[in-house]
């Protein structure tokens, strides 16, 4: 079972009754991810020039604040004050139309950005992906660069016949190569790591967080004090998700403050696909009641096990692949805006093995 625990829990209080709420919101961070910007490329993965405008539009005309990635974990870690509506943009995966399409907009509208780069076609697939010459332009626009693995890999999934000694070696080489890549090419080496696919498991995690490195997952929610910092959500911003009317939601969302959360492993044994989640919540800017969870687009059942402790449990088998568990719940001092935490999943074959 692991857990992880933010501080110590603090005594029983009424937590379920309004008036002793005390609301008072979180520092909070929404960070967007993005792929591909372009019209022929997967929609699921893309946005084209004309959505990418009307996203930062939207936030220009709403008061948020696009901030460097690196600003964002300072601010959440209290070194440095974070803005209200903090709002932090990343594009995955280094792909040519970032630079030949995305790039000119986000200069135009002067907001900072992250490139995570997934090394190995970098120069080697003309027309699909970047050059280095071409990151090197972008880092000296003020882009920050960092890591996506060398090669984009499933990096949870043990190779036949592989001890996890091998595979915690092998994945540590992946992640290290591709940020000495990253230091030899561009001359930088921030630590910031990006799981491909936002797959994680315990270990590899562990092991992230072993390398010195922040991690950042594809799973939803806002980015707080108490977010665990080995896998930092990070809200889709492409295909069915790039309609403000949703979006715009999440790029308001705050962080739930979390004290502690239970759950065996995020990566699943084939035949436990019904895995249990344990949060326990400092109450301090929602109500309890109010928390909605859901699993694979449905309401999940909430069992509250004290006045700040939820046990949520999918009733039925999650699909072979990624999945997750989301919950949300209205701010009471900041009318509008809702708490968000996510918790993904991956579901493995009986040989191992996922789609996707």
């Amino acid at each position: 079972m692991f857990r992880w625990l933010i501080t110590a829990v603090v005594a029983t209080t009424m937590l379920f009754v309004s008036p002793l709420v005390k609301a008072e919101a979180e520092p909070s961070v929404s960070i967007l991810m993005y792929h591909h910007v372009s019209d022929s490329t997967p929609r699921s993965t893309s946005v084209n020039e004309e959505e990418l405008r009307e996203h930062l539009q939207y936030l220009k005309d709403n008061d948020f604040n696009v901030i460097d990635i690196r600003d964002a974990i300072a601010g959440v870690k209290g070194e440095q004050e974070l803005p209200d509506k903090a709002v932090v943009l990343t594009f995955d995966d280094a792909y040519q139309n970032i630079f030949t399409n995305g790039h000119p907009i986000l200069m135009e509208f002067e907001v900072p950005y992250t490139l995570f780069v997934t090394t190995d076609p970098v120069g080697n697939t003309p027309g699909r992906y970047m050059s280095w010459d071409q990151i090197r332009q972008m880092h000296e626009d003020g882009v920050t660069i960092a890591n996506h693995t060398t090669d984009h890999a499933h990096m949870p999934r043990r190779q036949e016949g592989e001890s996890e000694t091998d595979w915690r070696q092998r994945s540590a080489e992946n992640i290290l190569q591709a940020e000495q890549k990253i230091l030899d090419e561009v001359g930088v080496s921030y630590q910031l790591f990006a799981y491909p696919y936002g797959e994680y498991d315990n270990e590899l995690a562990e092991l992230v967080e072993e390398l010195g490195f922040t991690g950042f997952g594809q799973h939803s929610g806002g980015f707080g004090p108490t977010t665990d910092m080995r896998a930092i959500p990070r809200f889709a911003a492409a295909g069915m998700y790039a309609n403000l009317d949703t979006l715009g939601t999440k790029m308001a969302a705050l962080s739930f403050p979390i004290e502690e959360i239970e759950y065996e492993d995020t990566l699943l044994a084939h035949d436990k696909a019904r895995p249990v989640l344990e949060v326990a919540f400092e109450v301090r800017d929602f109500n309890p009641s109010q928390v909605n969870c859901f699993i694979r687009g449905q309401p999940g059942e909430v069992e509250w096990i004290t006045e700040n402790r939820m046990r949520l449990q999918a009733e039925e088998d999650l699909n072979y692949g990624r999945s997750r568990y989301n919950c949300t719940a209205p701010s009471i001092s900041k009318s509008g805006r809702f708490y968000w935490f996510s918790m993904q999943w991956i579901r493995p074959r009986e040989d191992g093995s996922w789609p996707g």
